[in-house]
C-alpha cells in the first residue's frame, strides 16, 4: 500500500474516512435540490467534504495521531467498488413509522454488498485502532451525511419527506474506493472544516494497472 504524510499533524480532532468520488458529490447535490424545502430546519452537509466515516478518533495527540498514520500505511487492503443507492434517515424505522420529532440525520445509503465491503475495510482499521485505546464500533452503518435537522419536522415536512424519500429510493451511483485517509476536524460558527493529514492508497486489484 502507497502511503505519503499531506499535512503536519497537530492536536486535533480527528477521524478515519473515505472521500466521495465527484460523480457521487454531484448526486448528491441532486439530492439536497430535492430536500431544499427543508433549508429552514436542516443543516446540508458541504457537498465537497461529503465522506463516509470509518472511525471518529476524537481528540488526539501529535504522537498518536504519528502512530496511527503508521498503522494505516500498513493496511494491505484492496481497491474495491461501492454502489450508493437510496436515501435514509437517523434513528433507522419503517418510513411509515417515522415520526416527526424523532429525524436527526438524513444520509445517502449504499447497497448490501457494498456495506459488506465496507465494514470489512471498517473492522480492519477498527481492530487496528484497539491497539491505541479505542473501542470497537458495535453498529457501524456505512453512509455519507447529506443533512442534519435542527428541530423537530412539522407534520407538513414529514408528509413532504416522506414522499421525497421514497421518490429517491433507487436514486444509484458507483465509485471505487481507492484511499483511506486520516483526516483532521476543525469546528467553526459556519461548519465543520475537514484537512487530509494523511493518505493511504489501497493496493490496486490484481490484474489492474496503474
Amino acid at each position: 500500500m502507497e502511503a505519503f504524510e499531506v499535512n503536519e499533524v497537530f492536536n486535533m480532532r480527528a477521524f478515519i474516512a473515505v472521500d466521495l468520488s465527484e460523480g457521487i458529490k454531484e448526486k448528491m447535490k441532486e439530492i439536497q435540490r430535492e430536500l431544499r424545502f427543508l433549508s429552514g430546519n436542516a443543516k446540508f452537509v458541504d457537498v465537497s467534504q461529503a465522506h463516509i466515516t470509518l472511525k471518529f478518533l476524537g481528540e488526539i495527540s501529535e504522537e498518536l495521531a504519528a502512530e496511527i498514520q503508521r498503522e494505516l500505511a500498513s493496511l494491505d487492503a484492496e481497491q474495491f467498488e461501492i454502489t450508493f443507492r437510496g436515501v435514509g434517515f437517523f434513528p433507522e424505522m419503517h418510513l411509515e413509522k417515522l415520526q416527526r420529532a424523532r429525524l436527526r440525520v438524513i444520509w445517502l445509503g449504499v447497497d448490501d454488498e457494498s456495506a459488506h465491503k465496507l465494514r470489512e475495510l471498517q473492522s480492519e482499521i477498527d481492530e487496528r485502532m484497539t491497539k491505541f485505546g479505542f473501542f470497537r464500533e458495535k453498529d457501524f452503518k456505512p453512509h455519507a451525511t447529506i443533512a442534519r435537522l435542527k428541530r423537530a419536522l412539522t407534520s407538513s415536512e414529514l408528509g413532504t419527506l416522506k414522499r421525497k424519500i421514497d421518490m429517491l429510493r433507487n436514486v444509484k451511483g458507483d465509485m471505487l474506493v481507492h484511499t483511506v485517509k486520516l483526516k483532521k476536524s476543525t469546528l467553526t460558527p459556519q461548519g465543520p472544516i475537514y484537512e487530509d493529514l494523511f493518505v493511504c492508497r489501497l493496493v490496486e486489484r490484481r490484474g489492474e494497472k496503474k
